[in-house]
């Protein structure tokens, strides 16, 4: 699927940057704790777990383990616009050119890239919704779609946020999964979503021991 790419005005940008700050703030911490259960021991050995072999490691030609600035210099060549006022040293928090990209052939809003060490070693596409019973259908939707090339397990949360959530493990540090979860951004307004996310379980396990 091609990606659009063209350049919108100046104040639609920042139009958009406004709601995808209002958005992301809040759920940056909710989609950490459910990549935070991906690392979970427990769920990787359960006796039914399903194994894939491989699990997508490349990005708009960023891979996991790269310094932060090649990540942004590559994104920004797909039309990713870096929010700096609401990105840090351990996340990176992108709006794009286009009301929507495209990745595995689904249409996303948000983008959030976390860094461990100053290198990318997570990654969440999302798009945030008023209701949970669409979140839910996003959810399904995004379920039928990864099923298709990876061997998914469910995963019962352990967060009264968190609704649902399935992950593809490998037998290496490589982990995606697909939760659904609520958050509340920062003016308090409650959101809901779900992620597609992707995982270096070895990079991500060292920023949660530090």
């Amino acid at each position: 699927m091609t990606n659009i790419r063209f350049v919108l005005p100046i104040m639609t940008i920042a139009l958009m940057s406004m709601t995808i700050v209002a958005s992301c703030t809040g759920g940056s911490i909710s989609m950490k704790k459910s990549i935070q259960a991906t690392t979970d021991s427990s769920a990787t050995h359960a006796t039914d777990t399903l194994w894939n072999d491989e699990v997508q490691s490349e990005f708009f030609d960023a891979k996991f383990g790269d310094p932060a600035d090649s990540v942004i210099a590559n994104f920004s060549n797909y039309g990713f616009i870096l929010l700096d006022k609401q990105s840090d040293d351990n996340t990176l928090i992108f709006g794009h050119k286009s009301e929507y990209y495209s990745f595995s052939d689904m249409r996303w809003v948000n983008l959030t890239v976390y860094l461990t060490d100053g290198k990318f070693s997570s990654i969440s596409f999302y798009t945030p919704r008023q209701s949970k019973a669409e979140a839910l259908k996003d959810f399904d939707q995004i379920i039928d779609n990864i099923s298709k090339k990876y061997k998914l397990t469910n995963v019962e949360p352990d967060d009264t946020t968190m609704y649902k959530l399935k992950r593809a493990y490998t037998k290496s540090a490589l982990v995606a999964g697909v939760g659904c979860y609520s958050y509340f951004d920062q003016d308090s307004v409650r959101f809901y979503t779900t992620s597609l996310d992707f995982t270096d379980t070895k990079l991500f396990k060292e920023t949660d021991d530090q």
